[in-house]
């Protein structure tokens, strides 16, 4: 098992177990069903194939992971969650709800990405209340990675790849920063289809079933009250040895989703909802918004285009500008809009 905290504790005793560098994570890749030690390997990039094979045998030996032989045609070797290994997703859920407060937008420098750990923030987001009566399967393909959800009474299983059993209710294809807003409330599944943004395969009520996993799978905003998503995001990038001494309110509407931030002598409320006392407010689309905070597109490039537009006090455009680390140049470009 390796060392071990020596103490007579079940927190202790667990992380005795689960507590090694990359252990929790494989746990994580498992919790969306069987995987071979390839799909492992490419899960959790950066892990050395030896360390890979000590810590599935560690967790082989405490009972948590064994290995089985998918059936023909396949007959490849996999390796599981035992029924001890399961019973660990409420811990998993709960420690991705609480590190959604660390999750900024964009990823930092040299942070590596797949859909698959974002399943987690599904799973994490789902609203039992929402799916009381609901028996449905939904298949999601978001940029050429499949999974399905199978939603029963209240209860929800997210697994890679199609969707095997019934047949889904519906089928949906669109991308990273689409799928992120349909799940953020931020974009209505009718709006994504109309844009293109996103494609539904399945019977008449395909569209209907879409809009229910939305509603099932993603927490509005305004329940978090502003602390998690994109206003989430806006609200980390806050400094406040640059908004010493102002009170202003500054609006961002991102198509027909409005929130604004109030600062008042270096402090800052994230709030969802317009301002009707916006000093500056920005108007963009999300598509737009998504580049900028990836530093895909410059504030500069974003106003030559027409992609962004801002109104209100050249000066609180600036002020805003230096209170979220925008480069002044940009700002100007902003204000003067």
């Amino acid at each position: 098992m390796g060392r071990s905290y020596d103490q007579f504790c079940p927190a202790a005793r667990a992380l005795d177990v689960i507590g090694g560098r990359w252990t929790l994570l494989i746990v994580r890749e498992l919790l969306l069903g069987p995987r071979r030690y390839s799909d492992l390997a490419d899960g959790l990039p950066g892990i050395g194939p030896n360390v890979l094979a000590e810590r599935l045998r560690t967790l082989r030996e405490a009972g948590i992971v064994t290995q089985a032989k998918l059936p023909p045609p396949a007959g490849t070797t996999v390796y599981e969650l035992t029924e001890l290994g399961a019973a660990m997703r409420p811990v998993v859920d709960e420690l991705t709800r609480w590190g959604l407060r660390f999750l900024d937008i964009p990823p930092r420098p040299g942070e590596r990405y797949r859909i698959g750990w974002l399943l987690g923030c599904v799973r994490a987001g789902f609203r039992p209340e929402v799916a009381r009566g609901v028996n449905e399967t939904y298949e999601v393909n978001v940029d050429g990675d499949v999974f399905h959800l199978r939603v029963e009474d209240g209860t929800l299983d997210v697994r890679h790849g199609p969707a095997t059993g019934p047949a889904p209710a519906c089928i949906l294809t669109t991308d990273l920063a689409t799928f992120m807003a349909l799940g953020a409330r931020l974009l209505g599944v009718p709006d994504a289809l109309r844009r293109g943004l996103a494609r539904v395969e399945g019977g008449p009520g395909a569209v209907d079933a879409v809009g229910r996993a939305a509603g099932i799978l993603g927490s509005h905003l305004d329940d978090t009250g502003g602390r998690y998503g994109i206003i989430g995001a806006v609200g980390a990038a806050f400094r406040p040895e640059a908004a010493r001494g102002v009170h202003e309110t500054y609006g961002f509407l991102l198509g027909e989703f409005a929130f604004h931030a109030r600062v008042e002598d270096g402090t800052l409320h994230m709030c969802p909802g317009p301002a009707d006392d916006a000093d500056v407010t920005l108007h963009t689309d999300l598509a737009t918004f998504l580049k900028l905070g990836a530093g895909i597109m410059s504030l500069e490039d974003a106003f030559a285009t027409g992609a962004a537009t801002a109104e209100g006090d050249p000066g609180a455009g600036l002020r805003m500008a230096a209170a979220f680390g925008v480069t002044f140049a940009a700002a100007d470009t902003a204000a003067g809009a």
